[in-house]
Parts: structure tokens; C-alpha cells; sequence
């Protein structure tokens, strides 16, 4: 019986070294791993059009998305005045599509809500919803920005 003891033990230190040796040469799990493609897509520079809630009024204007720490943040200029929002990327519903979700205001919270796609190049482009928190609006305001970097002219 001495020899059947030192081949389990040996059985089982093979066993051991084979499972460290698998989770030694596994990748560390980051923090980040889990984190939406949609963090990254949608930075960059856009042209936006938009119409106010519960108003036929429409605008045009250009926007900024860049990445602030664990937030978006968004510079938008229309008609000349520059405004900046902060937000996430984060699911609509459990299972559902990922989309951008703005929030501002102290005194009337606002909110924007858009949902991410990307056009033929496969930059972002984004359609929102925005206005008063809880959307109360017979129509709530819409926006749309298109990525500025495939118009850019070439530079030899």
C-alpha cells in the first residue's frame, strides 16, 4: 500500500500544478472588463439638430463628448451659447440597448436620454430625448448628432 499512497499524492500534486499553471497563464480579470464599448465609441466631435419640447422650434449647433473619470460629459454650442451636462452609458431596461443618459438642473431637473447607433463610417450617431424629468411633455425635445470626423477634409 506505501506505493498506491505516493502515486495519489502524486496524482494530486500533478492536479495542483496543472490548475495553477491554468490560472497563472488566465489574463487578470480588470475592473474595466465589464464596461460597455459604448464608453468609448461615442467621444468625439459632433453636429447636432434639435427641436425644443412641446414646440416646433428647431436648432442647429455643434457638440463635444468626452470622457470625464467614470462620466460623459457634453459641451454643446447652439445659437452661441455653450452649455455642459454630465452623464453615463447604462441599459435602458435590464437587457435592454445600451444609451447615453444625461441629467442637469437644481431647481427643474432635466434629463436626455439617447439611444447610440453609428452610421456607415461606424461613428456614433445619436438620436435623444430631452426635457423635464419624468416627461411630462405632450412632446418631449429631440436631438440628433452626427460625428464631425468623416467630413473632415484630408490633409495631404
Amino acid at each position: 500500500m506505501p506505493g498506491t499512497l505516493s502515486v495519489r499524492r502524486g496524482r494530486t500534486l500533478t492536479f495542483l500544478f496543472l490548475a495553477a499553471a491554468c490560472l497563472a497563464g488566465m489574463p487578470a480579470r480588470a475592473a474595466d472588463e465589464d464596461e460597455a464599448p459604448e464608453w468609448s465609441c461615442v467621444p468625439g466631435r459632433y453636429q447636432l439638430i434639435g427641436r425644443h419640447p412641446d414646440s416646433p422650434t428647431t436648432y442647429a449647433g455643434t457638440a463635444r463628448i468626452e470622457r470625464v473619470g467614470r462620466q460623459l460629459r457634453l459641451t454643446r454650442v447652439v445659437g452661441g451659447r455653450k452649455s455642459q451636462v454630465f452623464g453615463v452609458v447604462r441599459r435602458a431596461d435590464p437587457g435592454e440597448a445600451w444609451v447615453l443618459h444625461f441629467k442637469w438642473g437644481d431647481k427643474q431637473p432635466m434629463e436626455m436620454v439617447c439611444v447610440i447607433g453609428t452610421d456607415l463610417d461606424n461613428y456614433a450617431r445619436l438620436t435623444c430625448h430631452w426635457g423635464k424629468a419624468g416627461n411630462p411633455h405632450a412632446q418631449p425635445g429631440m436631438e440628433a448628432y452626427f460625428a464631425q470626423e468623416p467630413w473632415d477634409p484630408v490633409k495631404p
